[in-house]
């Protein structure tokens, strides 16, 4: 059993992805909403059928267009979403920001042809892209089902990130839901802007975080992802990449995280015996907080974890081995400098 759902939302300044999408929980609400927009309203609008087994999430925002969960007996699962972006936002861009979430390293244009699944549901072509979490853990692995349209200067983004048991056994309900979608662009193009955070906030903000970065790090632009962002680089033609990312709760804990990074630089998982070889504690902001250091033959990776008031901080250096020692005190100068500015 189907049921349709109507939503007019002005998405002016839309995510150009959610980090935290992986990691928030769902909630079970399953009552039918209609917005009604004003009549000069000019934005994006979009339509569709919820699969029977589906449950909306509460408290979607301007910056979705709906949020869902698949409802099972032990409450529900996974997380299905909805969101417009101006049709600058290439496939690629997208598969990186969720495929870095997963363990995977960056795709280009080329090698992320193999991963396009090209489906035609009800005169439509949709992409589809299916991405599995690098690292072995427990519970079972979580997926990325991520599915693009794009018409009339929008790109519209269906991400469905769940178990990968999940997935398999609701891939029919999605591609039904995907087919069910009516979708209208805005008569101006959704602007995927995301909002940049100065790294010393003026006072006026409110509780904003700051750190002193070395003059000789390249800042760049912030992102939903990343409200620190950093390349750091030399003549040999080695690169270091720093972000200070922010996530609700403990994002699966210590080891699984960590577990994560060591993937991407080519070493293996580990268990909470091995854990310790890479952690020591540090005091960030006046809290306790853990540090990781791990080297592998050729690259290397440096974090701060800082756990307060529900949220968990990453400061995290990686790259080529070489120059993150020679990177290693600034780094850890950055660390003790970092305030989230809340006392």
């Amino acid at each position: 059993m189907y049921s349709t759902h109507q939503i007019f939302s002005p998405l002016r300044f839309p995510l150009p992805i959610l980090a935290a999408f992986f990691f928030l929980s769902c909630g079970e609400n399953d009552s039918i909403r209609s917005y009604q927009a004003p009549n000069e309203y000019d934005g994006p609008v979009v339509t569709w059928d919820l699969p029977g087994e589906w449950g909306e999430n509460p408290g979607v925002n301007g910056l979705m267009a709906g949020s869902f969960h698949v409802k099972t007996e032990l409450g529900p699962k996974g997380r299905i979403g909805v969101m417009p972006f101006r049709e600058s936002v290439e496939t690629t861009q997208i598969v990186n920001m969720f495929g870095r979430e997963l363990g995977h390293p960056d795709y280009n244009e080329s090698s992320v042809l193999p991963l396009i699944d090209k489906k035609k549901l009800f005169d439509r072509n949709f992409e589809l892209v299916r991405l599995e979490e690098k690292i072995e853990t427990e519970p079972p692995l979580r997926s990325a089902l991520l599915a693009l349209y794009k018409q009339d200067g929008q790109t519209w983004l269906f991400p469905f990130i769940a178990d990968r048991a999940l997935i398999d056994e609701q891939m029919d309900n999605f591609l039904r839901f995907l087919g069910s979608t009516t979708l209208r662009a805005g008569r101006e193009p959704v602007r995927a802007i995301a909002p940049t955070l100065p790294t010393t906030p003026p006072a006026s903000s409110g509780h904003q975080p700051s750190w002193e970065a070395p003059p000789h790090w390249e800042q760049k632009k912030s992102t939903q992802m990343r409200i620190g962002n950093y390349a750091v680089s030399n003549d040999a033609g080695e690169s270091l990449d720093f972000s200070i990312t922010s996530f609700p709760g403990d994002v699966g804990g210590i080891l699984a995280n960590v577990n994560r990074w060591l993937g991407q630089i080519g070493m293996d998982a580990t268990d909470e015996a091995g854990l310790a070889q890479y952690l020591s504690d540090r005091t960030i902001d006046e809290k306790p907080a853990k540090l990781v250091i791990a080297e592998s033959g050729e690259q290397a990776l440096y974090a701060g974890i800082l756990l307060h008031k529900g949220r968990s901080w990453f400061l995290k250096m990686m790259g080529d081995l070489t120059l993150a020692q020679s990177e290693k005190d600034n780094f850890l100068r950055v660390v003790d400098s970092f305030c989230l500015g809340d006392h």
